[in-house]
C-alpha cells in the first residue's frame, strides 16, 4: 500500500515537473524570440529541434524528481518505466500538437523521454547513499 502511494506521488510529481518546466521554457522562448518559433504561421524546424532538446532536459529533471521520491526502497525502476509510459502516452494522445510537430519529432521526443527519464533516475540513484 505504501509503495503504491509513493509510486503514485512520484509519478504525479515527475509529470508535473516535466510538463511545468517544458511549458515555462516554451513560454520563455516564444516571448524572447517569436521569429525563432514561427514564420508565415508555420512552426520553424529550428524551434522543433530546440523543443526536442528542451524536452530531454525536462524529462531528466522529472525523472530525477521521481527517483528522489521513490528512493531505493520503493521500486524505483518501476516508477521510471511508469513515468515514461505516462509521458509518452500523453505525448502521442495530443493530436493537435502531434500534427504541429510531425511524426519525426514525435518519435524523437519519445526517444528523448526514455533517455531523459533514465538519465534522471541514473543521476539520482548513482549518487544517493547505498
Amino acid at each position: 500500500m505504501i509503495t503504491g502511494a509513493f509510486l503514485l506521488l512520484a509519478i504525479v510529481l515527475g509529470y508535473l515537473v516535466t510538463v511545468g518546466l517544458s511549458m515555462a521554457a516554451t513560454f520563455a522562448m516564444t516571448t524572447a524570440s517569436p521569429d525563432l518559433v514561427a514564420r508565415d504561421f508555420r512552426i520553424t524546424s529550428r524551434y522543433k529541434f530546440l523543443q526536442d532538446g528542451v524536452w530531454l532536459v525536462c524529462t531528466t529533471v522529472g525523472g530525477y524528481m521521481t527517483a528522489l521520491v521513490l528512493g531505493r526502497e520503493h521500486s524505483p525502476w518501476i516508477g521510471g518505466i511508469a513515468l515514461m509510459a505516462v509521458l509518452i502516452g500523453v505525448l502521442w494522445l495530443n493530436a493537435w500538437e502531434m500534427r504541429q510537430r510531425g511524426v519525426g519529432h514525435q518519435i524523437l521526443m519519445s526517444v528523448a523521454t526514455v533517455v531523459g527519464v533514465s538519465a534522471g533516475f541514473f543521476l539520482r540513484l548513482r549518487w544517493s547513499a547505498p
